[in-house]
């Protein structure tokens, strides 16, 4: 058999596609074929991500490499959103954390402050002492990395920094 007789052997088991002119031969492909797609979404869905995470606490960058760990405790990333939980109650705070993580996700932002007060004289802070049960929250856990104690600068105690997933896109 010669490279020829070979070649049209090959064209004639060559099926097109379809084209622009005739939609519906673009349509013919099996659904079999269309569900074998690996498709990801360049976000995570909170509300689809069923995998369950470790509980995080504050401070803890073990899932960080170290040059990252020590720019997120010293206060070192950019900070690309702020939120100020001052004068809310627990429900209206756990709402207004869940829509500014959810926002931030959306833009692929990274390093976020939540202010969550040291709370007055008493120090009782409630606030603040629920803020390690928001994080690990099913709700937002799934898009959260790690968060720690703000710098004095950026509030001290009554602050957090907050280091959102990274989206990797599929490199093929």
């Amino acid at each position: 058999m010669s490279d020829d007789d070979l070649w049209q052997a090959v064209v004639k088991t060559v099926k097109p596609l379809g084209s622009k002119k005739n939609p519906e031969k673009a349509e013919n492909i099996s659904l079999e074929k269309k569900l074998s797609l690996n498709i990801k979404p360049l976000r995570r869905d909170p509300d689809l991500d069923v995998k369950t995470y470790a509980p995080l606490e504050a401070g803890d960058i073990s899932a960080l490499d170290r040059k990252n760990g020590k720019r997120l405790k010293a206060g070192e990333m950019p900070v690309e959103g702020r939120l100020d939980l001052h004068g809310h109650t627990l429900e209206t705070g756990f709402e207004a954390l869940k829509n500014f993580i959810y926002h931030y996700n959306k833009v692929n932002a990274r390093c976020l402050l939540v202010i969550t007060g040291k709370g007055g004289f008493s120090g009782r802070g409630v606030i603040r002492a629920e803020f390690q049960n928001w994080m690990n929250s099913p709700e937002i856990r799934s898009l959260i990395l790690a968060f720690s104690p703000a710098q004095i600068r950026d509030g001290g105690d009554g602050a957090f920094y907050v280091l959102l997933r990274r989206c990797r896109k599929d490199k093929s």
